[in-house]
C-alpha cells in the first residue's frame, strides 16, 4: 500500500500538470492536432495516388535520397533550413493580416501533409528499411522546426485577431494592441530553433546518411 499511494500520487499530479498545461495552451494544442491530421491525410492521399503519380514519386524520393547522401553539410543546412524558414516568413506576415486567420491555421495541416507525404514516400519505396532513415534522419529535425512552427503560428493567430478585433471596433482599442517587440521576439527564438533543427539534421545526415542502407 504505501509503494501505491506515491504511485498514485504521481499520476495525479502529472495528469492535473498536463490538464493544466492543454488548458493553458490549447491554441498549440489544437495546432499540433492538425498537423497530426495532415499527416494522417498525406498518408491516406499517397496510398489513394494513381500509379503514375507513386511512380514519379519513386523517383523524386530516390532523387531526393541520393542528393541529400551526395550534399555537403552547408547543402543539406540550407536544404533543411529553406522550407521552414518559408512556413514562418508566411506566418510572419499574415499576422498583419486582419483576416489571414483561415491561411494561419492551415499552416500546421500542410507542414503534415508534406511530412506525412514524404515519409510515406520513403516507406512506400523502401519498405522496411527506411525505418531507420526516417526515425534517425528526418524526423528530429522535423519535430523541431515543427515545434517553431507552431508557436509562431499562435503568436501569428494573436496579432492577427487584435488586428481584426481593432477593425471591428473602429480603431477604438488602440491600447489592446498586441505588443510588437514581443511578435518579432517570438520570430527571432522560432527562427533560432527552425536553425536549430536544420543544423542538426544536416549533422545527422553528415554523421550517418551513408551508413543507413535502403533498398
Amino acid at each position: 500500500m504505501s509503494r501505491t499511494k506515491p504511485r498514485s500520487s504521481r499520476s495525479r499530479y502529472y495528469a492535473r500538470y498536463l490538464a493544466h498545461y492543454t488548458k493553458k495552451n490549447y491554441p498549440v494544442v489544437l495546432l499540433g492536432v492538425l498537423f497530426v491530421v495532415g499527416v494522417i491525410l498525406g498518408t491516406l492521399l499517397l496510398r489513394g495516388a494513381g500509379q503514375e503519380t507513386v511512380d514519379l514519386l519513386y523517383r523524386l524520393v530516390g532523387g531526393f535520397v541520393e542528393s541529400r547522401q551526395g550534399n555537403s553539410l552547408y547543402e543539406n543546412f540550407l536544404s533543411a533550413a529553406g522550407s521552414s524558414l518559408l512556413f514562418l516568413g508566411i506566418l510572419f506576415i499574415c499576422g498583419f493580416c486582419a483576416v489571414a486567420q483561415p491561411l494561419i491555421v492551415l499552416a500546421p495541416l500542410i507542414r503534415g501533409m508534406g511530412f506525412g507525404f514524404s515519409t510515406g514516400s520513403l516507406f512506400a519505396r523502401y519498405g522496411t528499411s527506411a525505418i531507420g532513415f526516417v526515425g534517425v534522419l528526418v524526423l528530429p529535425g522535423a519535430l523541431i522546426s515543427t515545434v517553431a512552427i507552431l508557436l509562431c503560428c499562435r503568436q501569428s493567430l494573436r496579432l492577427s485577431n487584435t488586428f481584426l478585433a481593432s477593425v471591428r471596433s473602429m480603431g477604438h482599442r488602440e491600447g489592446e494592441l498586441y505588443s510588437l517587440s514581443g511578435y518579432l521576439l517570438s520570430f527571432a527564438f522560432g527562427t533560432v530553433i527552425c536553425l536549430a533543427g536544420a543544423f542538426l539534421e544536416a549533422v545527422l545526415y553528415f554523421l550517418f546518411a551513408n551508413s543507413l542502407i535502403l533498398g
